[in-house]
């Protein structure tokens, strides 16, 4: 594969070293990261394409019937035959903590991307335990906007708890219903509100992946800074919250429409139960219970 074209933006040779594990969903991001050089991947997914996914993720329809990590070891292969994909057709939930270390203990960032809170949640723990960077990539309901979370293994930076707090106190006070109201169901959002959200994780992805390097993608998370949690405007009707806040930072001017970003400071939770020190040795054990019910695969 020639990356003569885009070195001069990119650090492909570390690309080349560089381990991803993706999360369920992602299938796109991880495409344009194939593309860019990454080297390897790891996929857990327990899911089967269905007919609606063609639709909405980036599979075919020849791909209908396949487990989804053999469908996307297929397509990265497309791209770049000296990719290596390692799949684990599990729910990542039922994996193990040595599983887990197996899986991830070698990764340089890892990438969750599913719809599941829980899931999102058990790899919040797992990032802290294993000290490694980690993106959460999620939509709102019908696609209208979405969001990415970023963490990093720095001492005095928030974690996923910390930037979704609210999520998980409303995990919590529907925890008897398994708290299924905090999953966002994909229905209504099209294949090209995925591709803007993925689009803008994967050039932060780049960016975790070479920080350091003289080009345009090395500097981009000194550039990024503390801001951790960036939300996308895809509808121009969508509003969160009162006030609006896309209105609050962007304002109100008529060339205000829609398809731009947001880029927030969320400071760490003072006593949070996932990433203050005192949590840290009891981390894996504790707190993943509490979070069960994960459905086996």
């Amino acid at each position: 594969m020639n990356f003569d074209r885009i070195v001069q933006s990119v650090d492909v040779s570390r690309l080349q070293q560089s381990h991803v594990v993706i999360v369920g969903g992602g299938y796109g991001l991880a495409n344009d990261l194939a593309r860019c050089g990454v080297g390897q991947f790891t996929y857990v997914d327990f899911d089967t394409v269905d007919d609606t996914n063609p639709a909405r993720q980036d599979f075919s329809a020849s791909d209908i019937g396949q487990p989804k990590v053999d469908a996307i070891e297929a397509t990265l292969h497309a791209i770049n035959p000296d990719i290596v994909v390692n799949k684990l057709r599990r729910d990542f939930c039922s994996l193990s903590p040595a599983e887990i270390e197996e899986s991830l203990g070698t990764c340089d960032l890892l990438i969750l991307a599913t719809d599941r809170f829980v899931a999102q949640a058990r790899g919040n723990l797992e990032a802290i335990r294993l000290a490694k960077p980690a993106m959460w990539i999620g939509l709102y309901r019908s696609g209208r906007a979405g969001e990415i979370a970023i963490t990093q293994p720095v001492q005095g930076q928030a974690c996923y708890r910390c930037i979704a707090s609210s999520r998980y106190e409303a995990f919590y006070r529907q925890a008897g219903d398994g708290g299924a109201g905090v999953d966002i169901p994909s229905r209504g959002a099209v294949i090209m509100d995925l591709h803007i959200v993925d689009g803008i994780a994967a050039q932060i992805a780049v960016g975790l992946l070479t920080a350091g390097a003289d080009n345009r993608f090395g500097r981009l998370i000194e550039q990024l800074g503390d801001r951790n949690f960036i939300q996308v405007k895809l509808d121009p009707t969508y509003r969160l919250g009162d006030p609006d806040v896309f209105e609050q930072h962007l304002g109100t001017n008529p060339a205000q429409f829609a398809f731009n970003s947001i880029a927030l400071t969320i400071e760490p939770e003072p006593g949070c139960p996932d990433c203050a020190k005192k949590s840290r040795s009891r981390l894996s054990k504790r707190r993943t219970k509490e979070l069960e019910p994960c459905p086996a695969s």
